[in-house]
């Protein structure tokens, strides 16, 4: 703490020095730095500083208070709290209070909070509003909240900070504003609202909408209507005029956006430009969970939280994909080729789709029961060089996992790792209805009516002097009243009351497109006669024999599945040691012959990542492989999820070749 915060001071762009009316001899130093936001709370001759890093903030606001309820019904009984509310500064309604002449500015901020006891850390939203009303004149204080806004906005958007506007001498308020303005292009959302449990739409607009509004990310929502939309869509469409892809779905409608970007001849330029974003909607969302474990983010607290955030941050990670070829088409490939148990399980238990993830362990029971065994020949190109793996070891002491660090070659060959040990309904986005969908559910809210709930008790907002923490899920700061000029600034503290509401129309929705076409272009929806783009391939025809240097294995298999991320679901860490662009699959071999004991540990620890201690079970890590079933046999293929036709299949990775959006 004291080293962040000298680096804070070291680099302070805005300052403003306030006190809280309640308490005598207490004052604030609020700064804005390069590193972020800092409240140093002096009080009786003691110092405590919070820090609210930039990494943390999302977005900012500028709003004006008017009057609620003008021109009704004099006769109403009097109520002791100001009827007010806040709104943005450009809106178009005049009923302005004309005694609050205040320009507020709401900055949103989800900071990682410590765990309690043994509880797992957690984003929680907290809001820092600043009043600023020390002019007599709202364009003098609206001039002042702009300053922070635009700061504010600049750090965030890793853009310089136009100094020439940061000066107190500086007068241009219309300058300021279109400084201020958020970026032009709209992000597009493709939304599939058959994922999973079916309730896409809703989480989009309880959980995602209220922190993209607070973040000013302008959105485009299609909704798809049939297998391969959004495919077709990407394929089809001017994408260029969107900032980037957010997939509201499964993790298959990321396949489908992916193959489409593949489907394009400028398919270069489209990854390079548009990054992927994903909200978990699905029942596996294997890409979503990996993306927030290499960033040792908290997704199991809150999933959908930890997702959007990555929308908003402006932060992005390469990712790998995989070029598949099958008999029939080349697909690309961003999580896992699936044959044998773990693929029919994920295939087979599509009947229970209405019950979410928890069709996995019904079916997985099933499948353990009647256990397949598959013939066939896996052969794989094996790492050339060596590779930094991990293994893992339990410390059953304390029920944690230690993971050390040792080299993976390649000398004997063989390079096995053994483990021993339809249309939504609305033009645009939800206004107050919203709340009519929240009930019991504890929501990301945006926007304040501010003044709805003002108290003078204080301690809803500030800690015990005890307690380091200053900053509560609201802290309201605001400057003392002044006349004409411009003094240094003071800051009280009132409790707020939150209460999200639309931002109007400027994000939109569309309806699907007429049925009668089954594609955006009204073409054929036909999967084998696309044109698929892409990195030349270096590996010999599928029917073509392989080279020296590949190592085969030929007989009885239960389950073959072979993985280029962490997760292929929320709850299966099937590869530990996996980054999202370490250039390896990590191909899982289970023989024919492994016990149904031995098998039941493999699935109970796929939860945890201790799967790979299971007897019998391998993990080699390639640059390529290639599954040639016996066709006496019958069975599931899968990819990313999706049945492919099952035959001879193979593989190879190419590193870096995306970009998704990371928290």
């Amino acid at each position: 703490m004291d080293q962040e915060s000298s680096q804070l001071r070291s680099s302070t762009l805005l300052e403003e020095t306030f006190y809280i009316t309640s308490k005598k001899n207490t004052y604030y130093r609020v700064k804005l730095t390069e590193k972020g936001l800092s409240l140093e709370k002096e009080s009786n001759g003691g110092t405590k500083t919070e820090t609210i890093a930039l990494s943390d903030i999302i977005g900012c606001r500028c709003m004006r208070s008017k009057r609620r309820n003008t021109g009704s019904c004099a006769c109403r009984p009097t109520i002791s709290k100001p009827q007010m509310r806040d709104v943005e500064f450009n809106d178009t309604y005049h009923g302005w209070d004309q005694l609050d002449t205040s320009a507020y500015l709401y900055i949103y901020a989800y900071t990682l909070k410590k765990a309690r006891v043994k509880g797992a850390p957690r984003r929680e939203r907290t809001t820092i509003t600043l009043r600023f009303r020390s002019f007599d004149k709202y364009q003098d204080n609206l001039r002042e909240a702009s300053r922070w806004r635009l700061a504010i906005k600049c750090l965030i958007n890793k853009i310089p900070i136009p100094k020439n506007l940061m000066s107190p001498s500086h007068g241009n308020l219309d300058t300021l504003l279109k400084a201020c303005s958020s970026e032009e292009k709209k992000l597009l959302v493709l939304l599939n609202p058959k994922s999973g449990p079916g309730r896409s739409r809703e989480i989009f607009q309880r959980r995602v909408h209220p922190i993209l509004s607070e973040a000013e990310k302008l959105y485009e929502v299609h909704v798809t209507k049939c297998q391969n939309y959004a495919r077709d869509f990407i394929r089809t469409r001017n994408i260029y005029q969107w900032s980037g892809i957010l997939c509201v779905g499964g993790d298959g409608v990321v396949f489908e956006v992916i193959n489409g970007l593949l489907e394009r001849p400028d398919w270069k330029r489209a990854l390079e430009e548009l990054p992927l974003g994903i909200i978990p909607c699905g029942s596996g969302n294997g890409l979503a969970k990996s993306i927030a474990y290499a960033k040792q983010e908290p997704y199991d607290s809150n999933p959908f939280l930890i997702s959007a955030l990555s929308v908003v941050k402006n932060k992005y990670s390469p990712i790998d994909l995989v070029r598949i070829e099958t008999r029939s088409q080349i697909l690309y490939s961003f999580l896992s080729v699936g044959w044998g148990l773990i693929a029919d399980i994920d295939i087979e238990s599509e009947r229970l789709r209405a019950i979410g993830g928890q069709r996995f362990t019904i079916w997985s029971i099933a499948r353990l029961i009647g256990l397949r065994v598959y013939k066939g020949t896996v052969s794989y190109l094996p790492c050339d060089n060596k590779v930094q793996i991990p293994s893992i070891n339990e410390n059953k002491s304390n029920g944690t996992y230690l993971y050390e660090t040792k080299s993976y070659n390649d000398n004997n060959g063989t390079g096995i790792i053994k483990s021993n040990h339809d249309i939504i309904t609305h033009s645009k986005s939800y206004g107050d209805d919203l709340d009519r969908y929240c009930d019991g559910v504890k929501e990301s809210k945006s926007y304040h009516d501010v003044l709805d709930s003002v108290t003078s008790d204080l301690g809803d907002i500030y800690l015990d002097d005890d307690n380091n923490e200053i900053v509560g899920e609201n802290l309201s700061l605001e400057t003392e009243v002044q006349t004409r000029t411009r003094l240094d600034s003071f800051y009280s503290a009132t409790s707020r009351k939150s209460t999200y509401y639309s931002t109007g129309s400027a994000s939109s929705y569309h309806s699907m497109e007429d049925s009668s076409s089954l594609t955006p272009d009204g073409e054929e929806n036909t999967v084998n006669n696309r044109c698929v783009y892409g990195p030349s391939s270096s590996l010999p025809a599928l029917t073509a024999q392989l080279p020296s240097g590949w190592t085969q294995i030929k007989g009885e298999f239960v389950a073959v599945h072979a993985s280029y991320q962490s997760h292929i679901g929320e709850d299966g860490f099937i590869a530990p040691r996996a980054k999202l662009d370490d250039g390896i699959i990590w191909l899982l071999i289970i023989k024919a012959g492994i016990t149904r004991a031995n098998l039941l540990q493999f699935l109970l620890g796929l939860n945890a990542g201790t799967h790979l201690t299971s007897t019998g079970v391998d993990m080699i890590p390639v640059k390529a492989f290639r599954i040639e079933p016996e066709t006496s046999t019958t069975g599931n293929m899968t990819v990313d999820g999706e049945k492919v036709d099952y035959g001879p299949l193979q593989a190879e990775v190419f590193s870096s070749m995306a970009t998704v959006m990371s928290p």
